[in-house]
């Protein structure tokens, strides 16, 4: 881990407690420890594949079904999941989504109990951050991931970072170590 990772957007204040940094090998590590997980898609997801070369709903649907995860798609994503079907999947706002996880009393979406562990990848960057910071303030025991190609400091765990092509290296090596374990 570095010693101190910078967030993408230099004005963010975000308090003491800063993500811990994770490459994506050890995350593809500890999202295999999750014993319930949540993968959230945001509205961003769709440009990464122009603009970055990573097709991210297909990485949301290989992880998702590697690990036997849900996929909260945001509306202007869903539609690039139609095609999947072998993974339970949720048409939300990441608004709603993240005012669920913070519920201590919600028992999750096929009510057999609270997700341990949120992935979070393909949203608008301040947006998302401030998802990651209600979690952070709201729901201090919900452990989350950012897989964005930009360190998130309001998530429990995040990528440093990266450039697109080790943005999509790291995601390809990390898929492959959770679809080899499966």
């Amino acid at each position: 881990m570095s010693a101190k990772i910078t967030s993408y957007e230099t004005a963010e204040i975000r308090g003491p407690k800063l993500a811990f940094n994770l490459t994506p090998e050890n995350c593809g590590r500890m999202l295999m420890r999750s014993k319930r997980l949540l993968v959230v898609v945001g509205g961003d997801a769709l440009k990464m594949k122009v603009a970055d070369g990573v097709d991210v709903p297909e990485v949301a649907a290989r992880l998702a079904r590697s690990l036997g995860g849900t996929i909260v798609a945001s509306p202007g994503v869903f539609k690039a999941f139609q095609s999947v079907s072998d993974v339970k999947l949720i048409n939300m706002g990441l608004e709603d989504a993240v005012n669920r996880l913070k519920d201590e009393s919600w028992k999750g979406f096929d009510g057999m109990g609270a997700y341990d562990m949120a992935v979070f990848i393909g949203g608008l960057y301040y947006f998302q951050s401030m998802m990651l910071s209600t979690l952070k303030h709201f729901a201090p025991n919900q452990k989350t991931i950012s897989l964005d190609r930009f360190y998130h400091p309001n998530a429990t765990f995040s990528l440093e970072n990266l450039t697109p092509d080790k943005w999509k290296a790291g995601l390809d090596a990390m898929l492959q170590l959770l679809e080899a374990k499966k």
